[in-house]
């Protein structure tokens, strides 16, 4: 119901605009300038403030001995982070981990691992205790399922599938299921494809954070296109107000172009189709392959942000064991 409030406030503001318009056009065509320019002015501040929802408006005159109380909760936390962990060092030191209302993009090619990366950085926040809700549009269920199972108990995938498990492995297979975890939902995919249709899950599961895998797959309600410029722009800033509204990290991922990567590199321009996804999100992540005929490590670098600087890290990527993580514990940070 808040998502369809928000896009009849927002559907409000853009036919009040162009009535301006056209009333300020027929001012003009009479010769009346100053008329125009004033009926112009007035209109933009009343847009502005139409419809503006005051549920998240701060006043920081108001109890600011609060915010001492929030710097003190920071810092007692055990892993020092104003967020939630990545479960990669490195990138929770560049970025202070996922925070709330934050929009994070994964970027990488087709076939580099996208989904295996916000699997295991999904797996870390299910290990902080937080309630997680992980909607992909490239992968089903059923095949993530196999997945986060083979990295939960460092398994190989390929025998997990196929019912070939080593002894040790059946094992450590049965030790993971009996663990008690927090709520990890994979809804189906169709249900989930427009924005509307997400924030009817989130509303039926309340996660402390969202993944959406495969978001330039979705179709947007407003043009009625997917894949498109203008279909994935709408997406965009839909999904940041999605953040916004829930009070919730939202992580998507969404494809690089190899004609756009620079020497081979994935970077923030790197990304398909459109910018507005460097436009609307806070941090880009960028994964590839160190070399193209090795599937054993990747590369994650964070290649743009609005509150930090960049740096990169080396990750291992090994499917026999079902691990995906950093090499080191520190990797090449850059300060802004």
């Amino acid at each position: 119901v808040e998502y369809l409030i928000d896009q009849l406030a927002e559907y409000r503001k853009r036919q009040k605009t162009i009535d301006v318009i056209i009333e300020a056009q027929q001012a003009v065509q009479l010769g009346d300038h100053n008329k125009a320019l004033s009926e112009m002015g007035h209109a933009v501040q009343t847009i502005l403030n139409d419809a503006t929802r005051a549920s998240n408006d701060l006043n920081l005159s108001s109890e600011p001995l609060l915010r001492w109380d929030e710097y003190q909760n920071v810092k007692l936390r055990p892993n020092g982070l104003l967020g939630i962990s990545t479960g990669f060092k490195t990138i929770d030191e560049i970025t202070s981990g996922l925070m709330k209302q934050q929009l994070w993009t994964i970027v990488a090619p087709p076939k580099t691992g996208k989904s295996v990366l916000a699997l295991q950085m999904a797996m870390r926040a299910q290990d902080e205790n937080l309630r997680v809700m992980f909607q992909s549009f490239e992968m089903t269920a059923d095949e993530l399922k196999t997945r986060y199972d083979s990295m939960r108990a460092h398994i190989s995938h390929a025998r997990r599938i196929r019912g070939h498990l080593h002894p040790e492995e059946e094992k450590r297979f049965l030790e993971s299921l009996e663990e008690v975890r927090s709520d990890f939902w994979m809804p189906d995919n169709v249900e989930g494809r427009t924005i509307t249709g997400l924030s009817l899950k989130i509303e039926k599961y309340q996660p402390d954070i969202l993944f959406v895998d495969g978001m330039y797959l979705m179709l947007d309600e407003e043009t009625g296109e997917k894949e498109s410029e203008r279909a994935l722009r709408s997406l965009t800033r839909n999904m940041k107000r999605v953040a916004q509204r829930y009070n919730i990290p939202v992580v998507v991922s969404t494809q690089a172009l190899r004609s756009k990567m620079r020497s081979g590199k994935v970077t923030a321009d790197s990304i398909g189709y459109t910018s507005s996804f460097l436009q609307d999100s806070d941090i880009i992540l960028a994964l590839q392959r160190q070399d193209e005929d090795d599937d054993s490590s990747r590369s994650l670098s964070v290649a743009a942000s609005r509150i930090s600087g960049n740096g990169s890290t080396d990750l291992l990527w090994d499917w026999e064991e079902g691990r995906f993580e950093e090499y080191s514990a520190f990797g090449n940070i850059q300060s802004i």
